[in-house]
């Protein structure tokens, strides 16, 4: 039995080192600096409670650089104790506050895959999702729009839809609802962009399918108007003129105030200052009358 518990703890330490071998952690689990609180006293004897309490205080008074040391070596000292899975949860934190968010993910995957019934996990969930929604997403603004990816949107859109799935009474329920729509209307400004790029160059079916893509899977975002503006211009040049007319018909019937707002619609899309407030774009009932000068008729050149 005793031989088992510490063939167990090796485990937990070695699952421990994994993903912390960068942050001043040996290959053992332990610190490789020395172990001091914020007064700057030593902690090389402390007990799992205090070294834990140390690096809460590190990481509540933003250091959570000097708190992962510690966290690390409650886990490796004392790996059946309270204060390890605390530590455990804890490093998440730490390592998303360090803006370390690859290390975040990782320490949040080991979690899990340790501890898949903790009453912490939704947190932790919460955390991994936010982690992935602020790593870099392949160069977003440096590279050509058809070369960009948003693999880390996606998956933190996973986390947020396994946390309001399994646990939708969750405090961190709301917060990550709230994240899946922002990011459901990131990817789709993503793939607008896209059909954008697509449609300058003249490369019409490729401009149409990426449009066509967009309000298939982004229902309910604000790039789907336009993404029927490009579909609707697309295969006008295709000489498809029956498809162009149904999608226009689509158009004009499922957001009745788009092409009359369009203007205002992308320069308030853009963060500039608001010339006066927008009605819903799929809404038949206009909360005001545009200014003459703002009006954009009809046609199906890009306000973006």
């Amino acid at each position: 039995m005793r031989k088992m518990i510490l063939a167990l703890g090796v485990i937990v330490i070695l699952g421990i080192t994994g993903c912390a071998s960068d942050k001043g952690i040996d290959e053992s689990g332990y610190s490789k600096v020395p172990l001091v609180n914020r007064e700057g006293k030593k902690l090389d004897s402390a007990d799992a409670k205090r070294l834990y309490e140390s690096g809460r205080d590190f990481l509540t008074h933003g250091q959570p650089s000097k708190a992962l040391p510690l966290y690390a070596e409650v886990q490796a000292r004392f790996p059946f104790s309270k204060y390890a899975v605390q530590s455990a949860v804890d490093t998440v934190a730490a390592d998303y506050d360090a803006t370390d968010y690859n290390q975040a993910v990782d320490a949040a995957d080991q979690f899990i895959k340790q501890r898949p019934r903790n009453p912490d996990v939704p947190y932790v969930y919460y955390m991994r999702g936010m982690s992935n929604f602020k790593r870099d997403n392949g160069g977003l603004l440096g590279s050509p729009p058809d070369k960009r990816n948003v693999a880390y949107l996606k998956q933190a859109f996973s986390d947020f839809s396994l946390l309001t799935k399994n646990y939708p009474d969750s405090v961190y329920a709301k917060d990550a609802q709230l994240h899946m729509i922002d990011i459901r209307n990131r990817v789709a400004a993503f793939n607008l962009g896209i059909a954008e790029y697509y449609l300058r160059r003249h490369a019409y079916v490729a401009a149409s399918r990426r449009a066509q893509d967009i309000i298939t899977k982004y229902q309910g975002s604000d790039s789907v108007p336009r993404a029927l503006e490009i579909m609707e211009e697309s295969y006008a040049h295709l000489e498809l003129p029956d498809l162009a007319e149904d999608t226009r018909a689509i158009l004009q019937t499922s957001y009745p105030n788009y092409l009359l707002h369009r203007s205002e619609f992308y320069r308030q899309r853009a963060g500039n200052k608001a010339g006066y407030t927008l009605p819903s774009m799929d809404s038949d009932t206009p909360a005001q009358q545009p200014p003459a000068a703002s009006a954009s008729g009809n046609g199906t050149s890009n306000g973006s």
